[in-house]
């Protein structure tokens, strides 16, 4: 435990399980008080609080949906009142359904947008005044290597993704004067409790295009997250980072 991020408050969304429950336990790890959002399992959602509780941090589980504005304004008036003012921001959730070109209707297109776009513009621009108090703050968005290499069943996805990509560079130059850090990753293939249900022979052929023949585990992408928030990386902001073992 590095005590890096101690007295600071961090909201991780999508922080359940997989990459955002790993980078949740990994603050907690470092110092941090950390909220999360989560949608549906409330088991996996319970492990994670006791994980962070183990690291003698707080925890606040917040059942949210981030396809809708209002719980995602209202998870984050909810980390502030029972946590403190949030200085590390985490925008992990994301919808991510494949569909066909006729499966992708109007409204899931906008369903693509409002989660993987508008909630991290509606969480970071409501946590601007915390972090500007605080003298400055970080922010991590979590995209994927699909917004720059998508396929046919991803148009929604990966059209999200790109706006999101551009959304944090943005957002970096906007608010560099504020004192607040915004930088991206893109994961590649990670590593579930899914992959356990894969043909050994599929998994060989969706890693044999890795220069480094294996999908990552979320842990490694979360080691990225927290050294992006933490002040080793002070001068880097507007930054996209693969964590894809060679792919981009």
């Amino acid at each position: 435990m590095s005590g890096e991020f101690e007295g600071r408050v961090a909201l991780v969304t999508g922080g359940g399980q997989g990459i955002g429950a790993a980078t949740a336990i990994a603050l907690a790890r470092d110092g941090a008080d950390v909220a999360f959002s989560f949608r549906r399992d409330e088991e996996a959602a319970a492990a994670t609080v006791a994980a962070i509780e183990a690291h003698g941090r707080r925890a606040l589980a917040i059942k949210a949906d981030m396809g809708d504005a209002d719980q995602v304004m209202g998870m984050i008036d909810q980390t502030r009142t029972e946590l403190g003012p949030i200085t590390l921001l985490v925008n992990n959730a994301a919808y991510t359904h494949l569909m066909t070109a006729d499966q992708l209707t109007p409204d899931r297109m906008r369903r693509f947008l409002a989660t993987n776009v508008e909630a991290p513009y509606l969480a970071t621009w409501a946590v601007r005044d915390d972090m500007r108090a605080a003298g400055g703050g970080a922010v991590v968005n979590v995209s994927s290597l699909s917004a720059t290499s998508p396929n046919p069943m991803m148009v929604g996805y990966s059209t999200s993704k790109g706006g999101l990509n551009s959304f944090g560079h943005a957002a970096a130059i906007a608010l560099a004067d504020e004192g607040i850090r915004i930088n991206t990753v893109a994961p590649g293939l990670i590593m579930t409790p899914r992959g356990d249900t894969v043909d050994p022979e599929m998994m060989k052929k969706f890693t044999s295009g890795i220069p480094m023949r294996r999908g990552g585990e979320a842990g490694e992408v979360a080691e990225m997250i927290v050294f992006l928030l933490s002040e080793k990386a002070s001068y880097i902001t507007g930054a996209d980072i693969a964590v894809a073992g060679g792919q981009r």
